[in-house]
């Protein structure tokens, strides 16, 4: 990951077209394109893993919660059921990722979220009362995921690292083509200048639409306010 990436800006076409030949702008719009791939991908799936753990808490504290109102109180709930079922559902979240990488533990390691699925059988091997967090456990985890779709949303995260590495591809392809001799350098130049004119009109749109995302759900909450 190119650790200046917090030094640059949005593309200028000074940038790229006081170069004159197509491989050097191409190696510059690339260089560009991967700093900003590498930072938007990490925060991408930070929110996202936070939005997917964010539900399986809810969903733990609610397989809790319905055992102990259909199961005959939460007194039938053994200390191991607090350990096992907290840890399938982990492993379950997990199991996309264990497919191709078993270190995925150690990577998103995450004691936040090891807390908040085993706070039930903390407490309990503590003696005091765990029941009292089932329910709040169950907003929490909607919450968390709630509060990052809105930050990742708002922020748009994963559409910047999508659309940057979409615009990445484009441009390999047009170096590519060049180099195979199916586009002579003028042809390749004019792609890639449409490749970066593209991005940066998507970028445009992409920031008016998050806003006026953000503004239509706040409009929304205030137009369903009871009139008094």
């Amino acid at each position: 990951m190119n650790k200046n990436y917090n030094k640059k800006s949005s593309p200028t076409w000074n940038d790229f077209s006081h170069y004159k030949n197509f491989e050097r702008q191409f190696t510059n719009y690339y260089r560009y394109l991967g700093s900003y791939i590498d930072w938007f991908a990490a925060k991408s799936e930070f929110c996202r893993f936070a939005m997917k753990q964010g539900l399986f808490i809810s969903m733990f504290a609610g397989s809790i919660f319905c055992v102990g109102k259909f199961g005959g109180g939460y007194k039938e709930i053994e200390t191991w059921m607090l350990a096992v079922i907290p840890s399938l559902i982990l492993l379950i979240s997990l199991i996309p990722d264990l497919v191709n990488d078993f270190s995925v533990l150690k990577k998103k390691a995450n004691y936040l979220i090891f807390i908040l699925f085993f706070s039930p059988i903390t407490l309990d091997l503590l003696q005091q009362s765990w029941e009292v967090i089932v329910i709040p456990l169950v907003g929490v985890g909607l919450g968390l995921s709630i509060v990052f779709y809105l930050i990742n949303r708002l922020e748009g995260y994963t559409r910047a690292w999508s659309r940057y590495r979409t615009a990445q591809y484009k441009a390999v392809l047009i170096q590519t083509q060049f180099l195979s001799g199916m586009l002579d350098e003028k042809q390749a130049m004019r792609r890639l200048h449409n490749v970066i004119e593209m991005e940066a009109e998507s970028r445009h749109k992409e920031i008016i639409s998050d806003l006026h995302f953000f503004g239509d759900k706040v409009n929304g909450l205030v137009s369903k306010r009871p009139s008094i």
